[in-house]
């Protein structure tokens, strides 16, 4: 989430959520990266370091060898006022703890526009993953914050809109020549709201959905996304626990899933600023 002030110091920081559309882990044709927070986006204080690591479980309610468990942990920095960098990797396999698979990203974000009651923030994110990381991904997204009062005090909307283009393998249709690759996009939204129970404790609520105008044979062109539901809380100074259930909102035939994650975020400010 965007900071809350503890102490008269601000923990501003960003949530791994740019170019995602489900919940818990979500292999794109691009790319696999978690879902982690219902939450909205901020950068860090200038020489700020911000260090987040998130466990989770996605996929329950699916057959066997369909779940899937994982861990993420970046690694951010606030280069200059109202912009911030990022690098982070994602690991995962399925509830056995097998068939495991990585994935790496990194990005730049800022906010042109920050007010009291309105912020705009911009993204690019860069992923890579599966064999060789040959799945690769650039992504540019944007987000609108409505604030009630400044600093989250109260209630709150947001909307972010991820744009990821990327690359994907193809077969010849008698599959006797070599492979090719063609480009493709995914568009996705996800809105939410906030709501401050106290000063240091937030729940928030989101729904997203993705468009995929070329989708693949096990794709759908419009996916509806789910609904996640989360609880934040920071434990102490520059220390904040994060939680999320989600539910994946079935398609067609497809079987009613909910998954689970748990993070744990520590910003450190500047030596300078302290």
């Amino acid at each position: 989430m965007r900071p809350m002030k503890v102490e008269e110091k601000q923990m501003t920081r960003k949530t791994l959520q740019v170019v995602l559309v489900a919940a818990g882990v979500v292999l794109l044709s691009a790319a696999s990266r978690p879902a982690l927070t219902a939450d909205t986006v901020e950068t860090w204080d200038v020489g700020a370091t911000d260090v987040e690591f998130y466990l989770g479980f996605d996929g329950v309610g699916l057959e066997k060898y369909e779940k899937t468990v994982y861990g993420d942990i970046l690694l951010g920095y606030g280069l200059v006022e109202r912009f911030s960098a990022y690098l982070g990797t994602t690991l995962q396999g399925n509830e056995y703890l097998s068939d495991g698979s990585a994935g790496l990203y990194l990005g730049i974000f800022g906010t042109p526009v920050d007010t009291n009651h309105f912020d705009f923030d911009l993204f690019l994110d860069i992923s890579a993953a599966g064999e060789g990381f040959e799945e690769f991904a650039l992504s540019p997204a944007l987000e609108l914050n409505l604030d009630v009062d400044p600093e989250m005090g109260s209630w709150g909307m947001y909307l972010r809109i991820p744009f990821s283009v990327f690359g994907r393998r193809v077969d010849s249709p008698d599959h006797e020549e070599p492979a090719g690759f063609d480009a493709s996009f995914l568009l996705e939204s996800t809105i939410g709201t906030y709501y401050t129970i106290a000063e240091i404790h937030q729940i928030l609520l989101e729904f997203n959905m993705g468009f995929h105008p070329d989708p693949d044979d096990d794709e759908r062109t419009m996916d509806v996304g789910g609904i996640a539901l989360g609880y934040n809380v920071v434990i102490v100074d520059a220390l904040e626990l994060v939680n999320q259930v989600y539910f994946d909102i079935p398609q067609g035939d497809e079987t009613p899933a909910w998954g689970f994650m748990m993070g744990i975020i520590a910003t450190v400010p500047s030596t300078a600023t302290k």
